[in-house]
């Protein structure tokens, strides 16, 4: 019985190992999806309670997946992704007030996944990972309605935003490792939330040295962080030569070859 068992779980060690050959090859590719980015706001509690929308935007990028042994991996990506928030509300006098900022970044992100190879085409994933952002551009719209009407659009600067950003980030994936005709092809389903490490006012806001536009929305004062979630779609070529079974292609061609004429193996 022990035998037997010891055997069984020979060929399961086996089995998984053989897929990990397989499946550790380095990939390149693609990812898109979408981005649903909030601010989280601390010492501060009216802001905190103001409602922000789920604003939807794009992203998306280009990345290297590397294996590092049989369930460990690195995917070093660029992204495009923007951050920022949309809030609607009522003042307490009684002005209506929309306040929305959309800041573009370019991001470089270091994943690192902890797979479950349970077969090739099913390899759920955990995902953690840093990263860090340079500012693009973008803009700040404020629309109230009293005492004065304001519905006025700036774009985003230093004066306003901080050029750099930088955060973590965790989530959950599945990983597919599937050939279609006579290609490999690795797709990638992830669902990640990530957080800001960095206060989002700049000094010059905390300082009060640039104009509130914006002085309705929000009292500035406490720290303000990038926060969202995203869920995305990864597609990725193995960098590996597609292995040609000699010993099948061999039997094969003899076979043909012994049905041609008899002269040819001599009988």
């Amino acid at each position: 019985m022990k035998k037997n068992i010891l055997i069984a779980s020979l060929l399961v060690l086996f089995s998984f190992g053989a897929m990990a050959q397989k499946d550790n090859a380095v990939s390149i590719g693609v990812k898109g999806g979408i981005n649903m980015p909030r601010m989280h706001y601390v010492n501060n509690k009216y802001l905190s309670s103001l409602p922000q929308a789920w604003k939807i935007t794009p992203t998306g990028g280009v990345f290297v997946d590397v294996p590092i042994g049989d369930v460990f991996a690195i995917a070093p990506e660029f992204d495009y992704v923007q951050r920022g928030t949309d809030i609607t509300y009522e003042h307490v006098s009684g002005m209506q007030v929309h306040y929305a900022m959309s800041v573009a970044f370019v991001d470089f992100r270091i994943p690192f996944e902890f797979r479950i190879p349970i077969k090739p085409y099913l390899q759920p994933f955990i995902q953690l990972g840093a990263e860090g952002g340079y500012r693009l551009g973008g803009h700040i719209h404020i629309d109230r309605s009293d005492p004065a009407p304001i519905d006025a659009t700036i774009d985003v600067g230093d004066a306003n935003y901080p050029l750099i950003h930088a955060g973590a980030f965790g989530g959950l994936g599945l990983r597919s490792l599937v050939t279609i005709g006579n290609f490999d092809m690795l797709f990638k389903l992830t669902a990640s939330y990530h957080h800001g490490f960095l206060n989002s006012y700049t000094k010059s806001e905390l300082e009060e040295a640039v104009p509130a536009v914006n002085v309705n929305a929000y009292n500035i004062s406490g720290s303000r962080f990038a926060e969202g979630i995203e869920v995305c779609v990864s597609i990725g070529i193995p960098l590996r030569a597609r292995e040609d079974d000699a010993c099948r292609t061999f039997s094969r061609d003899r076979v043909r070859r012994r049905s041609v004429g008899r002269g040819l193996f001599g009988f």
